[in-house]
């Protein structure tokens, strides 16, 4: 056996890591009801026999292995929950946690942040708690319920009267989680995730019971949280990719986030692009691209549904125009479509295993 210095490391063949193929149990509708999955959750599973058969057992509910006969009685493993359009749940085997067997290690159950890890982006259910008066009338009525509502109201927006400064300042509180403040000794503005967290206190504090509105609450949490903890794995990449949702007190809420990938050395620098979503009851669905290069040029691309928002932003282009040169800033382009954003469509979920896909051109 010859040893290596560690100047020869480098000449050892790298093993290719092993990936397990995803394959799919499906779940009808009523039993992913009785087990209150939501599109995204990440749940666990434990494989036990089940009158002579192995079967994934989940809350007493049981189905059929995906991987069998790689997984062995006893062992755990994680599964997605997928909301499909024809109305049927997929569960979809993200890993084992662990075999069974004498030497296999504990199981190792599912974590928050894993959970976090394999939510889908999107902040489908902030997006509705967070249109006017709808967080609010969610507050017990209880003697000191008016603080927590002052304390909500305060942290929206005015489309009105926007300012760049009170936007800069609202992006910038979202910019650095609660947890990282605390653990640098800093105060701990008020935010949607602690507004959040304190609303859901509150309604247990009192005993507040209406299981559609807690689910609600908890998954706009874990949107929120899942969309941090995936900003966070961006960033350490080098890669920025920041999504919030800004309220207001007289707008629907709009969904921002900026996107820039890391510069390499001798390479331009990558563009910023920030990317504005709203589902407003007011102008109907609109997205908004701007992509700012070389520190000065701004592109902007805009999708309408409704067809009088896009012929009035054509209509105003040049007075954007102009307030972008009063800021210093220079108009590349501008184009703006009566249509949905293309890449906003829902991805389809994959294919059954072994599916037969019939195409015509």
């Amino acid at each position: 056996m010859a040893f290596l210095g560690p100047e020869s490391v480098h000449a050892i063949t790298r093993v290719a890591p092993i990936h397990t193929e995803m394959r799919t149990a499906y779940v009808e509708a009523p039993a992913a009801r009785v087990l209150g999955l939501h599109d995204g959750q990440v749940v666990q599973a434990v494989a036990a026999m089940r009158n002579d058969q192995l079967k994934l057992v989940l809350n007493e509910h049981s189905f059929n292995v995906p991987l069998f006969p790689y997984i062995k009685e006893g062992d755990m493993v994680q599964l997605r929950a997928q909301l499909l359009p024809t109305g049927k749940w997929a569960l979809q085997l993200l890993h084992t946690g662990s075999f069974a067997g004498p030497e296999a290690p504990l199981a190792a159950a599912p974590t928050r942040l894993n959970t976090l890890l394999f939510q889908p982006g999107g902040f489908t259910s902030l997006l509705a708690l967070l249109r006017p008066g709808v967080l609010e009338s969610l507050v017990p009525p209880v003697l000191d319920a008016g603080e927590l509502k002052k304390r909500i109201n305060t942290q929206r927006l005015s489309m009105g009267s926007l300012q760049s400064q009170s936007l800069k300042r609202f992006v910038l509180g979202h910019a650095k989680t609660s947890e990282a403040s605390l653990a640098d000794g800093d105060a701990v503005p008020d935010n949607t995730k602690v507004l959040l967290r304190l609303l859901m206190a509150e309604r247990s504090r009192v005993e507040e019971q209406d299981s559609d509105t807690d689910q609600s609450l908890h998954h706009a949490l874990d949107e929120l949280e899942a969309a941090q903890v995936q900003s966070a794995q961006n960033l350490h990449k080098g890669d920025l990719n920041l999504a919030l949702v800004i309220p207001f007190r007289d707008a629907d809420p709009v969904e921002l986030q900026f996107e820039q990938k890391g510069n390499k050395p001798g390479q331009p620098k990558n563009p910023l692009v920030v990317n504005m979503h709203t589902q407003s009851r007011v102008l109907g669905e609109v997205w908004l691209k701007t992509t700012i290069s070389n520190s000065s040029q701004v592109d902007l691309t805009m999708w309408a549904l409704n067809k009088d928002i896009a012929d009035l932003a054509k209509f105003n282009a040049s007075e954007l125009t102009y307030e972008l040169e009063n800021a210093g800033l220079v108009m590349g382009s501008f184009q703006v479509y009566n249509a949905p954003r293309p890449d906003a469509n829902e991805a389809r979920p994959a294919p059954d295993h072994g599916a037969l896909v019939d195409t015509q051109a």
